[in-house]
């Protein structure tokens, strides 16, 4: 007998490297990218904390400064390189480690910039993103940065990579009638995710990364290979049972760099449900 309970999808995953830029030629205004419909009533409201701040981040690989001038500006600069203005949202649960998400003008294909700093310990993690990997013109790809910050902090362990999330699952709400994901970690490089529809039930299973900020605390990211190539990174705090997170890329001829959350409740790995 047949299990009709699966509902098939199928999908063309790549498009031209000339579609992709294009598209974010086109979506250029941060009232056209920086939309989600998963921004919902549990998404926390942008912040105007670091503004008048400079974040000097000193990494093993790079060194970024962020210097914040207003709610949504921040000027991005680089080693060797000018400083740019960006369009930044900036968000926190605890007023102690924030997420800050923004574009970096001039890339014909999009950068995005997400820093994940702790401003206690003074310890931070950016996610250096774009889109078109060697595989695909449509995946992002991304590296992963773990420095300090310079300043008077209290100091701490730097934050890396973790397998602490690993086995666990987190039903994430993003509002009434918006959508419910159930999130299965399962493994330090995969995660998979599930949807009831009304055609029924699919899940699917994508490259994932896990880092440590504290105890409690973490960021998650992954990117829908076997979809349409987005990735989306939260900071996950499992004692407040919320997260931050933002999804990035070109999905449906619209580019998205766009800021989301949602409350969680811990479920069985092991199940539909």
């Amino acid at each position: 007998m047949r299990n009709k309970k699966r509902y098939y999808r199928k999908f063309d995953l790549d498009v031209p490297r000339e579609e992709v830029e294009r598209i974010v030629r086109e979506c250029s205004d941060p009232e056209k990218y920086s939309h989600s419909v998963l921004a919902g009533p549990y998404t926390p409201p942008d912040v105007d904390d670091l503004t008048g701040r400079t974040l000097a981040f000193r990494g093993e690989e790079k060194d970024f400064d962020f210097r914040f001038t207003g709610l949504n500006d921040v000027w991005f600069k680089e080693a060797g390189a000018e400083e740019k203005r960006c369009f930044v949202n900036v968000k926190t649960l605890d007023g102690e480690v924030y997420f800050v998400n923004f574009l970096v003008p001039g890339y014909a294909a999009s950068r995005q910039i997400t820093l994940s700093p702790d401003l206690k310990t003074g310890c931070a993690t950016v996610v250096d993103a774009h889109i078109g990997t060697e595989h695909s013109n449509i995946d992002v790809d991304r590296d992963f940065y773990f420095g300090r910050l310079e300043g008077d902090f209290a100091g701490g362990t730097l934050h890396g990579f973790t397998t602490e999330l690993v086995g666990k699952s987190i039903i994430w709400d993003y509002g009434p009638k918006i959508i419910k994901i159930k999130h299965i970690y399962n493994c330090d490089i995969y995660y998979t995710y599930k949807n009831l529809t009304e055609f029924g039930t699919w899940m699917a299973c994508n490259p994932a990364d896990y880092v440590k900020i504290r105890d409690g605390l973490f960021l998650f990211s992954f990117v829908e290979e076997r979809q349409v190539g987005l990735q989306a990174v939260f900071l996950i705090d499992l004692g407040r049972m919320h997260d931050i997170g933002s999804f990035y890329g070109v999905s449906g001829g619209h580019f998205t760099s766009a800021c989301i959350g949602a409350v969680g409740e811990m479920t069985d790995p092991n199940t539909i449900a």
